[in-house]
């Protein structure tokens, strides 16, 4: 019998014949019609005894359905609490903090209105991000919290392309002659600037007081010096190779009448540089015997394969895909990411000059061997010392699992970090030769909002307290390359 039905009943008024509800719970009842006054008793000819009983019996159910209530509010209480406190100590949390505090140093720092009204917007969606994340102020909109860090980031897009409104740097005399790489690059009109590094593995200098006009007779006079191949030219950067495998770059800062000059030195690479380990087994090896091994362990295998066109590297996706990297693949003209069936991960990316990049990871649970390999054994690391340079490569130093390196989840949480402004900056690219005409780039963008909400939610679920001093280190280092390919873009 129900709740309900043990604390009323029914019965007809011997005097109108209207309905009267009995409760139980009560001595007597009145009837609604005709007033008159009827002891529950009489009417449901129950006993004293077995109608106290029942009242009781209704009363602990009363009292035990509110203790059932208070216990439900106070679990979810401590449940609230628990969040909370996840919240505070997890990186996301942290990088809000970092990212609200340095938005607020560029509010007082920077030159302009512009850029003191986008970095103070962009401090605002920081602080109410993490406010919300944090149960200070509700979140009004369930995603809200999210989508302000979504556009907070993005305005790190407009703000750089400003020059970060900083005032304008002190101004040193160049001299040429004394820059390393002085004989494959032109010089520049004006002997002002800064120089940054200076090195035969890299190069970047600031030319100051150069007006547009300087800065595109300098891009042609670099053509002129061979920087042809492969050249991407818009209205602020032009990037190009020579056929020496130097990658140069120049951007154009209208605001602070300079141009950036970057070159990196080639990759310097061995014959017969592919080595068979249990991960790389998973992958056909490259066609070209010319390469560099950068990481090799257990979790993870790296190699830079040269002599690679962009239809060998088109090629070498495909046969990914035959191999078995079908499951959540992505493929673009310059990059292909999947998985296999047991876990297993391949990021493949044309870095340019001919060059491959290859990745592959092992599953996030323990390492076991590949379904496809024979041995357990690791083949011993090559012995060069040779060294790659900054930015012709985005290569990182093997992780490690112990306190004081870098942990897997860390690394791979920023590795999709990165991955993802990789695919943001070449669909803002397409997007702006298509000067906004075409319309079916708006369900990419859509799709690419949605990715990026899922990596910021990975990054927030991490639970280490803190970072350590080398992921403190590799923080910085792929936020370093995630604003230089960000000034790819920038305008």
């Amino acid at each position: 019998m129900s709740n309900e039905k043990l604390k009323t009943e029914s019965a007809v008024c011997s005097n109108c014949g209207g309905k009267l509800d009995i409760d139980n719970s009560k001595d007597n009842v009145v009837c609604p019609y005709c007033g008159t006054n009827y002891s529950v008793s009489e009417l449901t000819g129950e006993s004293d005894a077995v109608r106290i009983e029942k009242i009781k019996l209704n009363a602990q159910k009363e009292i035990e359905k509110e203790k059932l209530k208070n216990e439900n509010a106070k679990n979810k209480s401590q449940e609230e609490k628990e969040e909370i406190e996840k919240f505070k100590k997890s990186k996301f949390s942290k990088v809000l903090i970092v990212f609200a505090v340095i938005a607020v140093l560029f509010f007082f720092v920077g030159n302009g209105f512009l850029v003191k009204f986008l970095t103070f917007v962009q401090a605002v969606l920081f602080i109410g991000a993490w406010l919300m994340g944090a149960k200070i102020i509700k979140e009004p909109i369930k995603g809200i919290r999210t989508i302000c860090v979504i556009i907070a980031f993005i305005l790190i897009v407009p703000i750089i392309g400003t020059g970060g409104g900083t005032a304008p740097k002190e101004s040193e005399k160049i001299v040429w002659e004394d820059i390393v790489m002085a004989e494959i690059l032109p010089e520049p009109k004006s002997n002002k600037g800064q120089i940054l590094s200076n090195s035969d593995k890299y190069l970047s200098i600031y030319i100051h007081k150069s007006s547009k006009e300087d800065y595109n007779k300098y891009v042609e006079a670099c053509k002129e010096k061979g920087f042809t191949i492969e050249s991407e030219n818009d209205t602020s950067s032009y990037d190009a190779y020579n056929e020496d495998g130097y990658k140069l770059r120049i951007y154009y800062n209208e605001y602070n009448k300079e141009y950036n000059i970057t070159v990196d030195a080639p990759m310097q690479m061995s014959e017969n540089a592919w080595v068979e380990t249990p991960l790389s087994k998973l992958v056909p090896a490259p066609n070209s015997k010319l390469g560099k091994v950068e990481t090799e362990s257990a979790k993870f295998y790296t190699y830079y394969a040269g002599e690679t066109s962009q239809e060998d590297f088109s090629a070498y996706a495909n046969s990914l895909i035959n191999a078995g990297f079908s499951n959540d693949y992505q493929k673009g003209d310059d990059y292909f990411y999947g998985k296999n069936s047991d876990g297993y991960k391949v990021d493949i990316r044309y870095q340019g000059n001919k060059i491959m990049k290859i990745s592959i990871t092992a599953p996030e649970d323990d390492v076991k061997e590949p379904s496809n390999s024979t041995s357990t054994e690791t083949t011993t690391p090559p012995t060069s010392t040779e060294t790659s340079t900054p930015s012709t490569s985005t290569e990182t130093s093997t992780p490690s699992n112990d306190s004081n390196g870098v942990s897997k989840d860390f690394k791979e949480a920023m590795d999709e970090y990165e991955k993802f402004f990789d695919e943001y900056v070449a669909f803002m690219k397409k997007y702006n030769e298509s000067n906004g005409t075409d319309m079916s780039l708006i369900a990419d963008y859509a799709k690419y909002m949605n990715q990026y909400a899922e990596t910021l939610k990975e990054f927030e679920d991490m639970k280490d307290d803190e970072m350590n001093e080398a992921e403190a280190a590799y923080y910085i280092e792929v936020q370093a390359r995630i604003n230089k390919k960000l000034l790819e873009i920038a305008q």
